[in-house]
């Protein structure tokens, strides 16, 4: 089960970080334009990157216990990360960046909701968390794409 959990962690990753992307895009123009159509997609999107990331982080979970076991070693991961050494520092940053994103998906989910009851909550607020969401998923995606398929794992594309 752990094997089939692992394999999928990398098509997982695709729909939480789009979400996030298009989330902040409304709600930095929800800044600018007041639709109420603008407002619920974006909260929409803010409830769907946060539903979306949580199979993302146990599949996560299982593709690090996976790639420590692969290596040789024991499971040396006892938690959510990572064992913090040098030759796992990449891997170790998208944890960090994965794992805050989820508690800043989990703030703008809980607005999402509160949007969608009819509440309306600090649009800068919500703009600035939407693009930190953005660029902590952006970034971490990014280092984990490069850790998987970048040219240290296969040297053929140098």
């Amino acid at each position: 089960m752990i094997q089939f959990l692992a394999q999928n962690h990398s098509a997982m990753t695709h729909l939480p970080i789009a979400s996030s992307i298009l989330a902040a895009a409304a709600a930095v123009a929800a800044l600018f334009v007041r639709r109420k159509e603008i407002t619920w997609s974006m909260a929409v999107l803010f409830i769907a990157a946060f539903v979306t990331v949580l199979p993302t982080v146990v599949t996560g979970i299982a593709a690090a216990k996976g790639r420590l076991n692969e290596q040789g070693r024991p499971y040396l991961q006892t938690g959510i990360f990572v064992p913090d050494l040098p030759e796992n520092a990449r891997i170790h940053r998208h944890q960090l960046l994965g794992i805050s994103g989820t508690l800043v998906a989990a703030i703008l989910a809980f607005f999402g909701i509160s949007i969608l009851r009819g509440r309306t909550p600090n649009r800068y607020l919500i703009a600035l968390l939407a693009l930190v969401l953005a660029v902590l998923w952006g970034l971490g995606g990014h280092l984990g794409g490069q850790d998987l398929w970048g040219a240290d794992t296969f040297p053929a594309f140098r």
